[in-house]
């Protein structure tokens, strides 16, 4: 095994958890719209930002209320709910409601309506925006509007985060449905030489094609990528071919196919075997890699593929004869 193999293993390993990821994430955002977890998370941040202490004051829920059912924030979205608002919308629909519309362009008016809010963050950030602004009220404005971004960039880190929990979650369901262990795939590759070169073109086509985005890689052509690959149950069925002669070398055989798989009746018979471990860690490997995302694994397979490409290209040896 040269370095060369184990690069050309390594590019066929980012391909195989790029296309988990890519499913892994267009089942997530379906779940997600289902869920409503960004138009749910954006109300309430806007809310927040608003009544930070639970909108005890009246004034403050009712600011709060109307600022979410404004058209420069709700109408966006058709249903009301929208998952995204800009942020001067944001910040000229408060300065509007809290001036009462009258005074919102003049930065004046906006100070003593400012002064007039009551106790709490709302009023403390509003003011010193306002008293940073001085006379400027496009500063002011802008300055609105930076307040507004830094909730949002803390509403993106806390839904990064919790992506990643479900794409572990979601990576997990997928290796273990698909039969996807990492440790299986890596040994067929070692011993498969015709499978790396193939895996090598296929890297060659996702980087000229660029990044894809969740959904819009066709499934059928996902799961058709990985295809070749030791997966799924029904190999698992097939009997297991008989060792190669001492001294035949790896790839003698020429098998691609997997070296433990987990066997339902046997387990059901209570007979566990140190494969079985080994595919559930298979498993758990996988998921983790899934839960980085395509667009690090597609990074990675990017920069692979441009090392190799500086490099001598590896014989293939015909896995059948092992020449």
């Amino acid at each position: 095994m040269t370095l060369s193999d184990v690069l050309t293993i390594a590019i066929a390993l980012m391909v195989t958890y790029t296309m988990m990821s890519l499913l892994a994430s267009t089942l997530q955002e379906q779940l997600s719209a289902v869920l409503s977890k960004r138009q749910k998370g954006l109300e309430a941040a806007i809310r927040g930002l608003i009544a930070p202490e639970g909108g005890e004051d009246g004034r403050l829920r009712e600011i709060a209320e109307q600022l979410y059912g404004h058209a420069l924030v709700s109408g966006s979205s058709p249903k009301g709910k929208p998952s995204y608002v800009p942020a001067r919308n944001f910040t000229l629909a408060l300065l509007t409601l809290i001036s009462e519309g009258s005074q919102a362009e003049s930065i004046v008016g906006l100070r003593e309506a400012v002064g007039k809010l009551p106790e709490g963050k709302l009023r403390q950030a509003l003011g010193t925006l306002v008293e940073s602004a001085g006379t400027d009220l496009d500063a002011f404005r802008t300055s609105v509007d930076g307040w507004y971004n830094q909730a949002m960039d803390r509403l993106n880190g806390q839904y990064t985060r919790h992506t990643q929990v479900w794409l572990l979650g979601i990576g997990f369901l997928l290796a273990a449905s698909l039969n996807v262990d990492t440790f299986t795939i890596v040994d067929t590759l070692m011993k498969s030489p015709q499978l790396r070169a193939e895996y090598e073109v296929k890297a060659q086509a996702w980087v000229k094609e660029g990044q894809p985005k969740p959904g819009e890689a066709p499934i059928s052509r996902i799961l058709s990528d990985l295809a070749p690959l030791p997966i799924g149950w029904q190999q698992c069925a097939a009997p297991v071919p008989p060792a190669p002669p001492a001294g035949a070398g790896a790839a003698a055989s020429g098998s691609t196919a997997p070296t433990h798989c987990v066997s339902w009746e046997r387990l059901g018979r209570g007979d566990l075997r140190l494969s079985d471990a080994l595919t559930v860690f298979g498993w758990i490997f996988t998921a983790v890699a899934i839960s980085f995302g395509a667009p690090f694994w597609f990074q990675l397979l990017n920069q692979l593929v441009n090392m190799r490409a500086a490099g001598p290209k590896p014989d293939v040896k015909d896995d059948k004869t092992g020449t």
